[in-house]
């Protein structure tokens, strides 16, 4: 599964090692929790994301 959008914002990010949760806005509008490694993402900028 692929996402595309732009990350809202962080609800928690581990500087240590980039785990990451955060929200993400697909581009058909819905706001989608994504979980991981996040490494190199920032706030309103367009990313995919893959399964």
């Amino acid at each position: 599964m692929e996402l595309k959008g732009q990350i809202e914002e962080f609800i928690y990010q581990n500087e240590a090692n980039s785990y990451s949760i955060a929200v993400l806005e697909t581009e058909n509008q819905d706001m989608i929790t994504v979980v991981g490694y996040l490494p190199f993402i920032a706030v309103r900028r367009h990313s995919k994301i893959n399964r």
